[in-house]
């Protein structure tokens, strides 16, 4: 999870800062490892974040961005060694 990453863009400074984020993440960043055991599974993970007493713009909406990745993906694909035919074109 990413907040206030317009008003960074600006080169303002982010007005919160996450609860429990990792020490390599900045206060402005939380990442997480998601474990779903079988498809269809839901898992939810909970991340808070702090408003920063300093700041004076309190009323204007933060916006939080979340970006995901899929780890090992395309790896069992590959690595089984079966190739899929060519495609024949469709008109």
């Amino acid at each position: 999870l990413d907040a206030d990453t317009d008003r960074r863009r600006r080169g303002q400074a982010p007005r919160v800062s996450f609860l429990g984020r990792r020490p390599s993440d900045p206060e402005h960043q939380f990442s997480d490892t998601v474990e779903l055991p079988r498809q269809h599974a839901r898992a939810c993970i909970k991340a808070t974040f702090q408003l920063q007493d300093s700041i004076r713009d309190k009323l204007r909406p933060i916006a939080i961005t979340l970006a995901y990745g899929i780890q090992g993906a395309g790896a069992g694909r590959r690595g089984r060694g079966t190739t899929l035919p060519p495609l024949l074109p469709v008109l």
